[in-house]
């Protein structure tokens, strides 16, 4: 076998674990979970190694693409892993670093190696057709009135909204809206087959459809913009002027017909400025502005990689008793965790992005003679992908779209395969490939690939572990699996707080030295989560309640003290701070913090005081068990002690 057929074997090969990464992730609920997330690492860094044997086997491969999009990149990389090294919680930095690292490698291969027409057609073709399939799956929930994505059931928040094969309808909506840009250009502006065209053509309408069935309002605005951008510029070129005006015809009678038929969009509209529904958009201003006092914190270096979370409580408002996990801004949410540094090396990539289309858009463009059709799929793939990064960065305004692996994967692609556009516009960004080139790229390269490989390994090991403990049916095959998984991520606070918590649980379900003994283990791995993670509240609360029951109560002081500093307004740590005042015989402390969470009815007045608790934000189960539990045992209980004590 020759070397060019070894290249073309390898490039192909490129191609498949590419496509395989992209529509694995989106079918993977986004490649959000730790095991999905392992596979697509292996993916990505498969294709990087390819890269690499593809180069070192065949000479032919003498100059590398290197446009300036490439520089802030790899500088941001750098600032990432500064950022690492300083970070408050390792586990959680590790994590989004990893993350950044991987988009970086999947930029380069791309650009590197999937810039032929045929491979960009390819991609484009197995991406919408996966699109579809993922868009006519969530018309078919909303239908069928399912809550199910896969084997897993959605939160009941999402019930009545279409998400495919996504949890969040949000995020499939991301997806779809940068898709349908690149559908639609291919149909209007592409040299396609007929067949194809209207195969195109359906899949457009399948795509609309699904971010018209999500009810994610971000995503209607921006994707209702893209598309006024399309019929703008559209309209500017005479021989697409007729299918610009069909096209509005078309989309604005659908939106129409969606919107006259269907009460749910209509009531996610008008409760907009309704407080207390969840479709309020209070509550998002609220956890902006609670972001910014995050960021006041650390203003020029960001508080961490992916830290918000983990700051979060400490300037939680009371009416947001959920966990946001992120800002739900996606540039916010960068200010935040990498601070104006951060934002400015973003936007320095971002300008050099821009720069880059625009340069080479005119090169794009078929140049023919007046009496053809002045149809290109260069032309219409660098339209649509503008456009779907555009709605893209639109969306991410009011959502986290950037942070959802799947999404931002995708958008690394365009991103790659636009970037390499510029090769017609310029032949000085084509850098020699010459020995001290080759090493320095296999360096890089290899030492990326190799990274992610031990760490997807590592992680798909411990999300077994963890797994394993979920299931476990007895207490001591469960501490076995979780202390399995802290052996093989030692830097885990969540596994180190579960250990400890078990400890604490099982403690009261023992006896004498029994009891003694879990009571020691439990703070011992409490005290373990702290170090690993000092913002856990939880944890501070639950070692004191550990400490409580090992009559240290003064210590246990100190961490329920410094509980409440890291989530003052959090409904479940005033619940815990409440126990240990009762537990300390503090009733009348105990009873201030209880009411905090759910107060007793006020027979001297007709209000609801069960509705002014923070534990009334929540809906879920276990938040009103408790408040079941503190409003019929705990606060008649201390009311009795005080009685008894005047």
């Amino acid at each position: 076998m020759d070397r060019k057929t070894l290249d073309n074997i390898f490039e192909k090969g490129i191609l498949g674990l590419v496509l395989a990464a992209l529509l694995f992730s989106a079918l993977a609920t986004g490649a959000v979970r730790t095991l999905e997330f392992a596979i697509v690492e292996t993916l990505v860094a498969t294709a990087g190694i390819l890269w690499l044997v593809r180069i070192w086997v065949n000479p032919n491969h003498k100059r590398l693409l290197l446009p300036p999009v490439v520089w802030p990149m790899l500088l941001f990389l750098g600032y990432a892993a500064f950022h690492y090294m300083q970070a408050d919680v390792e586990y959680t930095a590790r994590r989004e670093v990893l993350r950044l690292v991987l988009y970086a490698l999947l930029f380069l291969v791309v650009l590197n190696n999937l810039h032929k027409s045929d491979c960009t057609q390819l991609v484009l073709y197995v991406m919408l057709m996966g699109g579809t399939g993922i868009a006519i799956y969530g018309l078919v929930q909303v239908i069928a009135g399912s809550e199910s994505v896969w084997h897993f059931t959605r939160p009941s928040q999402y019930t009545g909204r279409g998400s495919g094969t996504f949890i969040n309808p949000n995020h499939f909506a991301g997806f779809l809206g940068m898709l349908l840009p690149l559908c639609l250009a291919s149909v209007l502006t592409g040299r396609i087959s007929q067949p194809m065209r209207i195969l195109l053509g359906y899949s457009a309408l399948m795509l609309l459809g699904g971010v018209a069935v999500s009810m994610s309002r971000g995503a209607w605005i921006s994707t209702a913009l893209m598309l006024l951008s399309l019929v703008v510029i559209l309209g500017l070129r005479k021989q697409f002027r007729l299918k610009g005006i069909i096209l509005t015809c078309v989309v604005l009678g659908i939106i129409s017909l969606f919107f006259v038929k269907s009460d749910f969009a209509q009531s996610r509209i008008s409760r907009v400025s309704t407080p207390g529904t969840p479709e309020h958009v209070g509550s998002r201003t609220q956890l902006w502005s609670a972001a910014a006092d995050v960021w006041k914190e650390e203003k020029l270096l960001g508080v961490g990689p992916a830290h918000f979370d983990h700051r979060f409580p400490e300037h939680r408002p009371t009416t947001l008793q959920s966990r946001p996990v992120r800002v739900h801004n996606d540039y916010l949410n960068l200010l935040v965790d990498w601070g104006l540094i951060g934002l400015l090396l973003a936007g320095v990539w971002l300008g050099t992005l821009t720069f880059v289309i625009i340069r080479s858009w005119k090169y794009s463009q078929r140049t023919s003679s007046d009496l053809s059709a002045k149809t290109s799929n260069r032309a219409a793939f660098v339209l649509g992908s503008t456009l779907g990064l555009g709605a893209l960065g639109l969306h991410s305004f009011v959502d986290f779209n950037l942070h959802i692996p799947s999404n931002a994967m995708l958008a690394t692609t365009l991103a790659a395969l636009l970037t390499a556009f510029i090769r017609f516009a310029t032949e000085r960004y084509w850098v020699p490939l010459k020995m001290p080139q080759r090493l320095a790229l296999t360096v890089v390269v290899g030492g990326a690939s190799v990274l992610l490989l031990g760490q997807a390994l590592g992680q798909a090991q411990e999300h077994g572990a963890i797994t394993a403990s979920q299931e476990a049916k007895s207490f001591p095959e469960q501490v076995t699996q979780l202390e399995r998984a802290m052996e093989l991520e030692p830097n885990n606070p969540k596994t180190a707080a579960s250990l400890g918590e078990i400890h604490r649980r099982h403690a009261m379900e023992s006896r004498f030295a029994a009891k003694r003994s879990h009571l020691d283990k439990a703070a011992s791995w409490l005290r373990k989560a702290i170090r690993l993670n000092p913002h856990d509240a939880y944890s501070h609360a639950r070692l004191g309640m550990a400490l409580d029951q090992l009559n240290q109560s003064e210590e246990a002081e100190k961490m329920f003290t410094k509980a409440e500093q890291l989530d003052p307004n959090g409904y479940m740590t005033m619940a815990y701070i409440a126990w240990h005042k009762m537990h300390i015989k503090d009733y009348a402390a105990a009873k201030k913090y209880f009411e905090r969470v759910s107060p007793l009815d006020d027979p001297s007045t007709p209000e609801n005081e069960s509705e002014k608790g923070l534990v009334a934000w929540r809906s879920e189960s276990a938040a009103t068990n408790l408040a079941n539990q503190i409003r019929a045992v705990y606060l008649p209980y201390i009311n009795e002690q005080l009685e008894d004590a005047d």
